[in-house]
């Protein structure tokens, strides 16, 4: 029998046009659209549905107090990271005695382990979850170095083929995209050097990202390696773009690439960029040692490299555009990868999670 269930959310943002928010809107409106009840508690007023209510650091305990009001009536309790939402979860819940699931997504479900302040912290509300869901393999694996849990499993991200899916359409220009915000933990200070020898072989190849533009100082580091390697005719830093504009530049692109690096215990806890990317069709490369392991099949639909390899991310983005025949053979298997990773089966793994713990 279906029963009927009230979810309460904490999350960081809801908005559809950053990964997190995109993850966390799926999720829980895919939830909603399913006939349960949902309640969004947020820590960004996004301008989005739900009650922007939670605090960072000493806020998480003024949080935990303010929330209780919002949950009582709720069947499951549901954070969406571990820090900080997690910890505000754990201690509201602490003599309501609701069902408790936290998600471990990416970095800030790990790093305040090592954090001595914030660690015992989270242990503590990991062990107090009744499930503990991640993102991907590397998150569950990373998160069990510092805490021993059994209740924990992963359930990959999914994408509404329907609505991302974008046919290939012909272009002028031949283009590498990536997609996401321009800091460090992205490595384009790799992607770009390797674009630079890959374009030595390929002159008309040209290289186009999107993303947040806030961090100057690292964007600057670019413009420098950009300028060493003489390539500045055939970069442009488009910062964010409305979802449209995005959706063309996914339908023109030859090729997906994201390098991201670890630093200091944030990573790429999964990668969704890499599935809608799969969903226009697109061969696509990405990082070993991170959450993008799950989001690209290595040699299928693109190329797992090694961080920080300048040389086997060029070498790969040459592999691939080199040959029309490999080409249009990722292609396919992008295609078929974003339809076995459609978001319908992910709702639904997260229905019997609730279903379990009730």
């Amino acid at each position: 029998m279906n029963i009927l269930m009230k979810i309460a959310y904490l999350t960081n943002n809801i908005n559809p046009k950053n990964g997190w928010g995109r993850y966390a809107s799926d999720l829980i409106y895919g939830i909603k659209n399913s006939g349960h009840e949902v309640l969004i508690l947020k820590e960004e007023n996004d301008g989005f549905e739900g009650v922007p209510v939670l605090k960072r650091g000493l806020g998480v305990f003024s949080s935990a107090l303010r929330i209780r009001k919002f949950i009582k009536n709720c069947d499951v309790i549901h954070a969406l990271d571990g820090y900080p939402y997690g910890i505000i979860a754990a201690l509201a819940n602490t003599s309501l005695k609701k069902r408790l699931v936290i998600s471990g997504i990416g970095s800030y479900s790990v790093s305040p382990l090592y954090n001595w302040r914030m660690s015992r912290l989270l242990k503590w509300a990991y062990k107090k979850a009744d499930h503990i869901i991640t993102i991907s393999n590397f998150t569950k694996l990373e998160i069990l170095k510092k805490v021993t849990v059994q209740n924990i499993v992963v359930i990959n991200p999914g994408v509404s083929f329907e609505r991302v899916h974008r046919s290939q359409t012909e272009t002028d220009e031949d283009f590498i995209l990536s997609v996401g915000a321009v800091k460090k933990r992205k490595g384009y200070h790799i992607s770009i050097p390797a674009f630079a020898l890959a374009k030595k072989q390929i002159p008309e190849l040209k290289y186009k990202i999107v993303g947040d533009k806030r961090d100057t100082a690292y964007l600057n580091y670019l413009k420098e390696i950009i300028k060493k390697s003489d390539i500045e005719d055939s970069i442009e830093f488009l910062g964010d773009v409305p979802e449209e504009e995005l959706k063309s530049l996914y339908g023109k692109a030859k090729l997906f690439i994201l390098t991201s690096v670890n630093v200091n215990h944030h990573f790429e806890g999964f990668g969704l960029v890499f599935l809608e990317a799969a969903a226009a069709g697109l061969p696509v490369i990405g990082t070993l040692g991170n959450g993008i392991e799950d989001a690209v099949e290595d040699g299928y639909n693109g190329f797992l490299v090694p961080q920080n390899n300048v040389e086997k991310t060029a070498d790969s983005i040459l592999e691939i555009m080199a040959s029309h025949e490999k080409w249009l053979k990722m292609s396919q298997a992008s295609l078929d990868w974003a339809n076995s990773h459609d978001l319908s089966k992910m709702i639904h793994q997260y229905l019997e999670i609730y279903r379990k713990v009730l």
